[in-house]
């Protein structure tokens, strides 16, 4: 099964990009990354593609009897530390970066994410966030119903998409890493985006799309329907889509 990458960022109404993204395939197998960086103008973009290309260093010296599992869950401390590293040597005030990734190897699919940015898989008619926003509102779901209620009488101290973990934080304590491999099939889609689309389009909006019309062509359609929909007010805005056929 071969795989074919289409990929692309813009920056937007924003004055700089912060989304920082890499994707490469060989044969039936394939690696990308997403991030969104977080914090003063400089700092979140510093911290993005630090992440980006700390981690294509990491790929590019990996095992290869490491499972991918393993290899996510080491990455996290070592993208964590550096993004606080290169923070403390600028002396810039202190930033953060999401992070999606995913690997595919033997028609399998591995995954790894911190913060917000998504990670979807599309198989015919439908669409799966296969991540978690690591935000305030998933925070709440695992509060009790007493806790619940006492919340609702507190002044609101924090809006729902807050992100709650992140790489940068200081010790990633939330993340999501499948143990188990996922299996892929011919003609699905894996689809790693920033906020920049998902907080315009819904999910069966780009299901619509991608399904629709061949690959590089879905791509341009969904920056389209996003700039569309958000007025012209958009935020940096990367997408990669790896699909198997």
């Amino acid at each position: 099964m071969q795989i074919q990458i289409a990929e692309k960022s813009i920056i937007g109404s924003r004055e700089e990009q912060q989304d920082a993204y890499c994707a490469y395939s060989s044969g039936n197998n394939a690696f990308a990354v997403v991030c969104d960086g977080m914090g003063g103008t400089a700092g979140g973009a510093a911290a993005s593609y630090a992440a980006v290309n700390k981690l294509m260093e990491l790929i590019g010296k990996k095992d290869p009897a490491e499972t991918f599992p393993a290899f996510f869950l080491r990455a996290i401390d070592i993208l964590d530390e550096n993004v606080i590293g290169i923070h403390e040597q600028s002396g810039e005030a202190a930033a953060g970066t999401t992070i999606a990734a995913v690997a595919i190897e033997q028609e399998a699919l591995y995954w790894l994410s911190v913060g917000d940015s998504r990670i979807y898989v599309i198989r015919g008619s439908e669409i799966v966030q296969v991540t978690r926003d690591h935000n305030y509102a998933l925070s709440m779901q695992q509060w009790t119903k007493e806790e619940l209620e006492a919340a609702e009488n507190l002044p609101k101290k924090h809006r729902d998409d807050a992100l709650i973990s992140f790489i940068g934080v200081g010790g990633v304590k939330i993340y999501d890493i499948n143990e188990t491999a996922f299996p892929l099939l011919s003609d699905d889609i894996i689809l790693l985006t920033t906020d920049g689309l998902t907080n315009v389009l819904e999910n069966k909006e780009i299901l619509h799309i991608l399904t629709a019309v061949e690959l590089s062509a879905g791509l341009e359609l969904l920056f389209s329907a996003a700039a569309e929909k958000s007025g012209g007010v958009q935020d940096n805005t990367t997408c990669v889509l790896l699909g198997m056929r």
